[in-house]
């Protein structure tokens, strides 16, 4: 039983560094959000088309961007995400073509998304 906790943590741990494979389902391996300074998929470029990844979308002050593939997205048509929605939803994130995504969330909803100008920074979320 003492090892439990070192388990734990070390699962934990392992949750903070490392992604999904292409195979796998466990979001604890997915970044809790996709950002630049990742290097592997879903958040750097070389998405396959038309295959669903797990992905984390930042939902906390509404459904305002995501970094998928290299790039920011952003939500087109702009929508609100639904009331049962967490501030990160995880999911998955689907390059439909090389200048549409979709998001599907794990409890139903999703949003589609066009590639952001080349000049987008995100807003700071309060």
């Amino acid at each position: 039983m003492k090892l439990l906790p070192v388990a734990l943590a070390a699962v934990a741990m392992a949750g903070c560094a490392t992604f999904l494979s292409p195979d796998d389902a466990d979001d604890l391996r997915v970044p809790l959000v996709c950002e630049p300074s990742h290097e592997r998929l879903p958040c750097a470029a070389g998405a396959e088309l038309g295959r669903p990844y797990r992905f984390n979308l930042l939902t906390h002050c509404g459904i305002e961007w995501a970094y998928f593939d290299g790039r920011y997205w952003v939500p087109r048509p702009r929508v609100h995400p639904p009331g049962n929605w967490a501030s990160i939803e995880p999911g998955t994130m689907t390059l439909e073509t090389r200048d549409g995504a979709s998001f599907a969330a794990d409890v139903g909803g999703g949003a589609r998304f066009a590639p952001a100008p080349a000049d987008f920074e995100p807003e700071p979320c309060a």
